[in-house]
């Protein structure tokens, strides 16, 4: 664990103090650096795919399966802040392209890493480039990878990366139309789904089944907290959209809605 310490300290600038525009999360060297470390591993790997599609080379098929999955991941990462600095300027900083999210989020891609090289160079091609389960990994990314992003532009300011507990931010607004007339959170079950395409390109089993289930708990523990502070902060508006609109993760239940709630007989929290 000491390793992965020090990886996450090296995600979150830790010992940076000393270099100024490095020293904050909003300061640009650490939002350059980053979005230039993204851009490199993008373009490199969309150029060698392009190439492989043309010329025949050793580990051809294990070579297109990795750049496919890391313009995937670095292009998730870069539209999570481009999104955020085109609608939420006042708040985008590093922490945007949620490249340092968490440890456990760190230890989740090393490990899918990890999985997929061991069993590249052990199973035999046929079992790690099935192309029905490639073809349905990319479509789960895409999917996921769009709704996500459409959430967050539908969303615009009234997105955050981070829950609302305690008090609503000025301005905010329930959002309900677009992305979010059918799915009450368009965003989670983008990200989610987008998780387990991810897995699926890689042709990983174990980290497949492993990030279903840590996503899953990750929204379960999450979702009822935001939504008990959606029902307090909307009380007549919130319940009533809940009535109409499902979350669309395997397992995962929202809060019940007050028995009072639609009635107009609901104290006002706005402002709170």
């Amino acid at each position: 664990m000491h390793r992965i310490d020090q990886i996450q300290q090296v995600l979150e600038f830790d010992g940076w103090e000393a270099y100024g525009q490095f020293s904050s999360k909003a300061g640009i060297g650490r939002v350059g650096l980053a979005g230039f470390g993204l851009g490199v591993i993008f373009g490199a790997n969309l150029c060698l795919l392009i190439i492989l599609v043309f010329v025949d080379a050793p580990f051809k098929g294990i070579l297109a399966q990795w750049s496919l999955y890391l313009v995937a991941l670095s292009g998730f990462h870069f539209s999570e802040f481009l999104v955020t600095a085109l609608y939420k300027p006042e708040s985008v900083s590093y922490d945007s392209f949620v490249i340092n999210h968490s440890k456990a989020y760190t230890i989740a891609a090393l490990a899918s890493w990890l999985e997929f090289w061991l069993e590249s160079l052990v199973l035999p091609g046929s079992f790690k480039r099935r192309p029905g389960v490639l073809c349905f990994g990319l479509v789960l990314v895409l999917l996921g990878q769009g709704l996500r992003a459409g959430a967050m532009w539908t969303a615009k300011a009234n997105f955050n990366h981070l829950v609302m507990v305690d008090s609503r931010e000025p301005g905010h607004r329930l959002v309900t139309h677009g992305v979010y007339k059918r799915l009450r959170h368009p965003s989670y079950f983008g990200w989610f789904w987008w998780c387990v395409g991810l897995q699926l390109l890689l042709s990983n089993p174990i980290c497949t089944l492993a990030y279903a289930y840590a996503a899953r708990d990750f929204f379960m523990k999450r979702i009822p907290i935001e939504e008990a502070a959606l029902i307090r902060f909307y009380p007549n508006e919130y319940p009533a959209y809940m009535s109409r609109t499902y979350i669309g993760i395997p397992f995962v239940k929202g809060v019940d809605p007050p028995p009072s709630a639609g009635t107009g007989n609901s104290p006002s929290t706005k402002g709170d």
